[in-house]
């Protein structure tokens, strides 16, 4: 392993995001330096550097200094990506994924990390989906290839098209590309509460495919101290799910009657309709053949992540604990106030 606290800065592209905030702390917080980006205007113009954590501005629309950004760096953890403007996702998920590769190579970068999404297989034919399944076209919108709306089978279309870029570029740098699942934080736990009661009725009966972030975050890492380390070929691009379907309780509901008891809060309570009425929902809603599975059928195999050696620092199964405890604490005292 790397000499953590005296180690070059790890560059955290995303840095503001849901799962960016959490990987920078979490870096920080085993001694890494880091450089971490953001659109948003800096106090200082040469960037904010706070003790292990530095600031650089930088517009992945507009900027064009890859070599400056990721010069003096050990590793690259690439998150920053758009999630809804289809106008701009040829430029931030693509062309600016297959750039900072780029400099990451001219730039002797050992360990390079991408967050893809399994939003890249689209809706399967099979309902098992592991990292050699088949993907979206990646050249062309086919809607049939993907029950999601239209900027949604942009993002992963652009997304896959961003790790081919890597696949293009990679000679010395070791790549890997995680792809997660649905990424949720404690908060988004207990939002489920603010559901509208439709869809409540719908989504219910659903597999969440949830992973916790901070699990998220903390493989990421391995991955980047794996590399950083020496394991892999230079030059050689690892892609794993990064899916904790095999949980317990992966269901929506079922989180949900566990918040009703300790919370008592009725806004938690539903009764999932049939999952043969949800898929001809989603069947009528996109008209689509051949027949597919939409993505709370499918499951997500993490197989290939166990092999690596990877096991999840919490689980979905401690998260929903510390969820479960937030929301008794938060019904005591509503009680003690009454």
């Amino acid at each position: 392993m790397p000499d953590l606290p005296e180690a070059k800065p790890v560059l955290v592209t995303g840095a503001t995001g849901r799962i960016g905030k959490v990987v920078v702390a979490d870096l920080i917080e085993r001694g890494y330096a880091v450089r971490a980006t953001t659109s948003k205007p800096l106090a200082a113009d040469g960037g904010e550097v706070d003790g292990l954590l530095e600031w650089r501005r930088f517009d992945f629309m507009v900027d064009d200094d890859w070599d400056g950004l990721v010069n003096g760096c050990c590793a690259v953890l690439h998150l920053a990506a758009e999630l809804g403007k289809m106008e701009r996702m040829q430029q931030v998920n693509v062309e600016a994924t297959r750039q900072l590769a780029e400099a990451a190579e001219r730039q002797g970068i050992a360990a390079f990390c991408y967050a893809s999404t399994v939003s890249v297989y689209g809706s399967g034919r099979q309902r098992l989906i592991d990292e050699t399944s088949p993907v979206l076209t990646v050249d062309r919108d086919i809607a049939s290839q993907y029950w999601a709306l239209d900027y949604v089978r942009m993002y992963g279309r652009t997304k896959l098209a961003g790790e081919l870029a890597l696949r293009a570029v990679a000679k010395r740098t070791r790549f890997t590309i995680l792809r997660p699942a649905v990424v949720v934080d404690i908060n988004q736990l207990i939002g489920i509460r603010d559901w509208s009661p439709i869809k409540r009725l719908l989504a219910a009966h659903r597999h969440a495919h949830h992973i916790y972030v901070g699990d998220v975050s903390d493989a990421m890492i391995w991955f980047i101290v794996r590399g950083l380390a020496g394991r892999g070929l230079p030059g050689e691009v690892e892609v794993y799910n990064l899916a904790e379907d095999d949980c317990p309780d992966p269901r929506h509901i079922d989180f949900m009657r566990k918040a009703f008891s300790v919370s008592h809060d009725r806004r938690y309570k539903s009764v999932p309709i049939p999952a043969i009425a949800d898929w001809l929902h989603d069947f009528l809603r996109f008209r689509t053949l051949p027949l597919r599975n939409p993505l709370w059928r499918m499951r997500f195999s993490n197989q290939r992540l166990k092999e690596a050696g990877y096991r999840f620092r919490y689980g979905m199964a401690d998260a929903q604990r510390l969820a479960l405890s937030t929301l008794e604490k938060s019904a005591g005292i509503r009680e003690a106030e009454r």
